[in-house]
């Protein structure tokens, strides 16, 4: 088994922990009327720190893999992996809250990304350039009016139909651009600067366990916060 970069890992972890820090919030909101919304001010900030945070590490991870094994075969079947974790998103979702279902969420993002970026790997730390231009022209663009479509076969790349509305959202345009600035920290901080693994101590293995593991942790969160907030606001009986 190859060596794991811990810092890797709990950054993941830390991700996780905003996620799940942000969606606790969005249920106490949205299910047991709690006075505030989740998807303004600090919330969002919160909301878009946590996906910023996790499609960095899609970047600088794929670097990693892909140095040690540069297979295109291992990459897509990852990313197909990952895209069906979202397609199941969507199909649960669209029966649980149709009018606002998941059509390219966080998972449909990261999947589509990895197969994307081995036709961007040679770029290197340019990869950094091309994903500020992204970043920084996508709103302009977006936000023209001849791009008003309705339809939605261009979700995917942030063209939404008028009244659009999803519990998750993350299209190519802007978020792929943060993937590639991603890229290219993992080529910097990890090949051009010749990072190995180093031995770590029990407690950050410890801290890094979720991170090994976000997939999962990210199929299986919300329906957990949920029960677990029922089950807190039936038993104590708060209003």
């Amino acid at each position: 088994m190859k060596s794991r970069f811990i810092e890797i890992d709990l950054l993941r972890t830390l991700a996780i922990v905003m996620m799940v820090i942000y969606h606790t919030g969005y249920d106490l909101a949205f299910f047991h009327g709690f006075d505030f919304n989740p998807l303004t001010g600090g919330w969002k900030l919160l909301a878009r720190s946590t996906a910023t945070l996790f499609l960095l590490l899609v970047g600088i991870s794929f670097v990693i893999s892909w140095e040690r094994n540069p297979r295109f075969t291992k990459i897509l079947k990852r990313g197909l992996t990952i895209l069906a974790f979202g397609m199941l998103i969507t199909f649960v979702t669209y029966f649980w809250a149709p009018e606002t279902y998941i059509r390219f969420g966080i998972l449909h993002m990261i999947g589509v990304s990895m197969m994307l970026l081995p036709f961007f790997r040679k770029m290197r730390e340019f990869n950094a350039l091309i994903g500020l231009v992204i970043l920084l022209s996508t709103a302009t663009i977006l936000n023209s009016k001849f791009l008003i479509l309705n339809s939605e076969l261009f979700l995917p790349f942030g063209i939404t139909p008028p009244n659009f509305l999803s519990l998750d959202y993350y299209p190519l345009l802007p978020w792929f651009g943060v993937v590639l600035i991603g890229l290219a920290l993992g080529d910097f901080f990890y090949i051009r600067s010749k990072r190995i693994p180093k031995p770590t101590n029990r407690i950050l293995k410890l801290l890094s366990f979720p991170g090994k593991h976000a997939l999962i942790i990210y199929l299986i969160h919300q329906p957990i916060i949920i029960i677990s907030l029922s089950f807190i606001f039936t038993l104590y009986k708060f209003p």
